[in-house]
């Protein structure tokens, strides 16, 4: 049986936008610090797996945000710390658990409703983790007398931490709230500092119909058609990916100078578009009625060869300064490095570049000519 993973109840499912504000919350959201129950604290967002029914008796603290409801949920030692009870919360009456846990919460209560500019109201008990919600992991550790909430706090810093689980009806709210700061860039970890970014120098491209292509072999020229030069160097687009950055460049020998740093890659032309682009701007959509296309026509369809060259990397740091004037070189001149025969992202072939007459071409070395 063939199912869609949406509807698979075993895997964890969770919205892309809900995923991003995760990734928000836990990776570049700046420590806040809060008073909590008569003490500093500072609160982190920290990874929380779903719902689970092993956590279906801790006690649920209901709260709404001007229209939005939510609720907190914190494990047995975190609920016992904040309530200033030794023995099992789930013993005292349910009204005098509320009324503590509100005392307890109220300075954070009171500048959540500041800085949200809606009223922030306590609502009794909350039904329990459901299991439809998201959930956001919250870790409050205490500041050490004197301290200034940094990780490297005194005895009172690791001795107490408390553990919570925020559940909104509208998770979006929190990316709005302004004491939910950006946390300040900081540099990179050397082993990822040091990871090698693959960059692509491409050359060109050439429209080319699939029946031509299927016929390319070893030996054969096939000419770029789009391809640019200035003064006596050839223009160039570096880039790291067809998503990834891009930046317009020269080649002269072994040097690849960058030009200027653009963030939408687009392959260098001597006319203006792509021939890709006029060929699809020229060509009419047929009607939906009309009969499919004979297989034997489409040896007719046009495709875009890319040529570019590889075997080029940067260090993930010295990507980041990468700016106009920036100078990298190839392992040999240009003329002698192998280029590759792209289409579709795939790879098909590889060659040399050779001039033929006051053209540019690529002598095919090898070619995927059965595959194309």
């Amino acid at each position: 049986m063939i199912r869609e993973l949406d509807a698979a109840p075993e895997l964890p499912h969770v919205e892309a936008d809900i995923a991003a504000l995760s990734n928000r919350l836990l990776c570049r959201t700046a420590p806040l610090r809060l008073r909590v129950a008569g003490a500093d604290w500072v609160l982190r967002f920290e990874p929380r797996p779903g719902p689970s029914s092993s956590s279906a008796h801790v006690n649920a603290y209901a709260f709404t945000l001007g229209e939005t409801r939510g609720q907190l949920l914190f494990d047995v030692p975190s609920e016992r710390r904040l309530l200033g009870v030794d023995g099992a919360a789930e013993t005292l009456p349910a009204l005098l658990r509320q009324a503590l846990m509100a005392d307890a919460l109220a300075q954070v209560a009171e500048a959540v409703a500041a800085a949200s500019r809606q009223p922030f109201a306590w609502q009794g008990n909350g039904a329990g983790q459901r299991s439809g919600a998201p959930c956001f992991g919250l870790t409050l550790r205490r500041i050490a007398d004197g301290g200034d909430g940094g990780d490297g706090g005194g005895p009172a810093t690791d001795r107490e931490t408390l553990h919570a689980t925020l559940q909104l009806d509208e998770p979006e709210r929190l990316a709005t709230l302004p004491v939910l700061q950006r946390a300040p860039d900081a540099g990179l970890p050397p082993w990822l500092a040091q990871l090698r970014v693959p960059l692509a120098v491409r050359i060109g491209t050439t429209a080319i119909a699939v029946g031509e292509m299927r016929d390319i072999r070893p030996g054969d020229i096939v000419g770029i058609e789009q391809w640019q030069t200035h003064g006596g160097a050839l223009a160039v687009h570096c880039t790291t990916g067809a998503a990834g950055l891009g930046w317009p460049a020269l080649a002269e020998g072994r040097r690849i100078t960058i030009q200027r740093p653009t963030g939408a890659p687009t392959a260098p032309s001597a006319h203006g578009d792509s021939m890709e682009d006029r060929n699809n701007g020229q060509r009419e959509l047929p009607h939906p009625d009309a009969a499919p296309a004979a297989l034997d026509r489409l040896e007719e369809l046009e495709v875009s060869l890319r040529f570019e060259v590889g075997d080029v990397s940067l260090a993930l740091a010295d990507l980041r300064e990468v700016r106009p004037g920036y100078v990298f070189e190839l392992p040999q001149p240009l003329k002698q490095s192998e280029v590759r025969i792209v289409a579709g992202g795939r790879i098909l072939g590889t060659g040399t570049l050779i001039a033929v007459g006051n053209r540019l071409g690529v002598r095919v070395s090898s070619f995927a000519a059965g595959d194309a």
